[in-house]
């Protein structure tokens, strides 16, 4: 289906409430929040393996995660977050730093024509992508049944990024959107089955990674992500899985956009990007949830326990107006997140609790 068409489709309206809805709702009641710090990249560093190993063995990869959801018990539990993955099932050349996360080195699609020899790769017989298909399943297996499993792939606007370069994907935007349109639908292609798989394996949470997206405008947003990524929500739709629409950097123009594609929750970055938690959970509207924004570098890394107690607080008071909400940080967090910093951010999440006498909005 083309993207015109579907365009001219009324707009859907968000995803039914699904287990995570659920949850964080039971939660507000109570008076207390979820918490779900994404931290894959420091339990690497706690268990004394390299991010390199633990990206390319589905055994070490899930013993890291496992003993973070140990250490920290959070509500959720993702595993590490990758946007090469897709990119290197598809032949792209990938640099593997022994402890900072995979890059995509080169962009071989300057014509559609570039395309031809990648559309007859099926990446789920690569042995990456296998590789996170069987470290959800074991974090399935071998989590705690309430702790949420959570799994991440690109989405289709990086993705077409990837294959020919993230600025030159924004410009033809504009300058050749039928070439975006063709590159977004083959990216689509790819990364449903790799969802498909992923949620079938035990995820509960499916999250869609659409970083370069942040600089394109909404109306470009909504024609070469949202209108693609409607169609990953509905290849997984029948399985009751949660979808979460994650874009690194300032996203306050593209929120409505996000909430209106259908997803159950968007993962925003943190102020000091530009994000205002708040009003993008006003602009979400209450059926979508909203995820973040705690700094992940100047918070969570640099900073004492005492200052992640403090805006993990800040954040808590500034949110407990609003039901939608999953106190998380801003993006993934780097190797060198002091552990006393995420017991820190847990403990304040696990003892604050909602005080229906201050002020409301």
């Amino acid at each position: 289906m083309r993207t015109s068409a579907l365009l001219k489709e009324p707009q859907r309206a968000p995803s039914a409430e699904g287990k995570l809805h659920q949850l964080v709702r039971q939660a507000y009641r109570q008076g207390r929040r979820l918490a779900a710090p994404l931290v894959g990249f420091p339990a690497c560093s706690w268990m004394g393996v390299s991010i390199k190993v633990a990206q390319q063995n589905y055994g070490i990869h899930y013993k890291c995660i496992a003993a973070m959801v140990e250490k920290l018990r959070p509500d959720a539990a993702f595993m590490m977050m990758d946007l090469s993955v897709e990119a290197n099932a598809l032949g792209l050349p990938v640099r593997f730093p022994v402890h900072d996360s995979s890059t995509v080195e080169y962009h071989p699609v300057q014509t559609l024509e570039d395309l031809r020899p990648f559309r007859q790769i099926n990446i789920l017989q690569d042995s990456r992508i296998c590789s996170y298909v069987k470290t959800v399943e074991m974090l399935r297996t071998g989590l705690p049944e309430e702790v949420l499993v959570g799994a991440y792939v690109i989405g289709p606007f990086t993705l077409s990024g990837l294959l020919a370069g993230a600025e030159q994907i924004a410009a033809d935007t504009i300058l050749d959107p039928e070439k975006v349109e063709t590159l977004c639908r083959f990216s689509t292609g790819v990364i449903q089955p790799y969802a498909r798989a992923l949620v079938h394996a035990g995820a509960g949470l499916l999250c869609i990674l659409e970083p370069t997206a942040a600089i394109i405008g909404p109306a470009e947003f909504e024609r070469f992500s949202a209108a693609y990524v409607r169609q990953i929500i509905d290849s997984v739709r029948h399985t009751g899985a949660d979808t979460i629409y994650h874009i690194c950097g300032n996203s306050m123009h593209l929120i409505e956009a996000m909430a209106r594609s259908g997803v159950s929750a968007l993962s925003l970055d943190s102020p000091q990007i530009g994000v205002n938690l708040p009003l993008a959970a006003q602009k979400a509207g209450p059926d979508v949830l909203v995820i973040g924004n705690i700094n992940p570098v100047a918070v969570m890394q640099e900073g004492t326990p005492e200052q992640v107690r403090s805006a993990c607080l800040e954040l808590l008071e500034q949110m407990q107006d609003y039901p939608n909400f999953i106190l998380s940080t801003g993006c993934d967090l780097p190797p060198a997140v002091p552990l006393e910093n995420l017991l820190a951010f847990m403990e304040t999440a696990r003892y604050w609790r909602y005080n229906p006498s201050k002020n409301r909005k």
